[in-house]
């Protein structure tokens, strides 16, 4: 994690993945999640940190053309995880390459971000009114 000014939050790099989810596979897909957060969870996490992921967050987006998992991977090597994946002869992660491989239909790959920090100033959203607040 790169350091930020004091009482800021720190810099951290990351990517974005989009891989749409090949056709009919995707009960397999959300199998293979469950177990990478369940049974396999600590040869998942061994795996992060041996390519330097802090924290990988998925989403499922249901796009024009079908699902696409929306992977965004943060660490001090973002941008490299996914090549050091692909290179990795470690048996896990074989394994995972394997899977990754056969559920998704094609990969668009990394979209580099040097910083994550949330902008409250750049963001927008909407809350509806609460009961009792006077709104109406």
């Amino acid at each position: 994690m790169v350091a930020g000014p004091v009482g800021r939050l720190p810099i951290v790099p990351a990517s974005i993945v989009l891989a749409p989810i090949a056709e009919g596979r995707l009960d397999e897909w959300r199998a293979f999640h469950e177990e990478l957060t369940g049974a396999r969870r600590g040869e998942w996490a061994e795996s992060q940190r041996r390519r330097g992921v802090a924290r990988e967050a998925v989403f499922l987006w249901s796009g024009p053309d079908g699902p696409v998992a929306v992977y965004l991977v943060e660490g001090t090597e973002a941008g490299e995880a996914l090549g050091a994946l692909a290179g990795s002869t470690h048996p896990f992660d074989e394994w995972l390459r394997e899977r990754f491989d056969g559920l998704h239909a094609s990969l668009d790959f990394p979209v580099a971000m040097s910083d994550t920090r949330p902008r409250p100033e750049s963001w927008r959203g909407w809350r509806g009114l609460r009961r009792g607040s006077g709104g109406g």
